[in-house]
């Protein structure tokens, strides 16, 4: 097994948590072609990456890290949008958990707008890590099975 391979993987997938124009799916359908790497092992690497990444957007919305000056002030639409989604998981004690896990595998609501809310919500941080990965694992569990399920000759590797 190809330890380089789900380093780069947990890294490149951390960094793309951060800056979202960095697609982790793209990368890990392009590294399970290449590297000699088990899919369930490239999707925990990738899903403990994201997560790790977004813990930084978590920590944002519980007040712990300060980056005013980089947010940018949401549109009345979107602001709308998340106060609906504070009421409807502040009336649900499980709702924080299920929107987290939702989103993480869904992508829908945004995973970085959900990362902060959780954290502004106060859901534990292993509540909401644990929920992350189980959500982001399945998703790029599924993204890197993709190559195994077509045919060799179509990658011509």
């Amino acid at each position: 097994m190809d330890l380089w391979a789900l380093a780069a993987a947990f890294g490149y997938c951390a960094l793309s948590a951060v800056v979202m124009v960095l697609p982790a799916e793209v990368y890990l359908v392009g590294a399970a072609v290449v590297a000699d790497v088990p899919p369930v092992w490239l999707a925990a690497a990738g899903a403990l990456g994201q997560v790790a990444g977004k813990m930084l957007s978590y920590l944002v919305g519980r007040g712990v890290l300060d980056v005013a000056r980089l947010r940018a002030k949401p549109s009345a639409r979107w602001a709308e949008r998340i106060r609906t989604l504070e009421r409807w998981c502040s009336r649900h004690a499980w709702g924080a958990a299920a929107l987290t896990l939702v989103s993480a595998f869904a992508g829908l609501p945004p995973y970085a707008v959900v990362a902060v809310l959780a954290g502004s919500l106060h859901m534990r941080w292993w509540v909401f890590a644990g929920v992350s990965l189980v959500g982001r694992f399945g998703r790029f569990w599924a993204v890197v099975s993709i190559p195994h399920l077509l045919p060799e000759a179509l990658f011509g590797l």
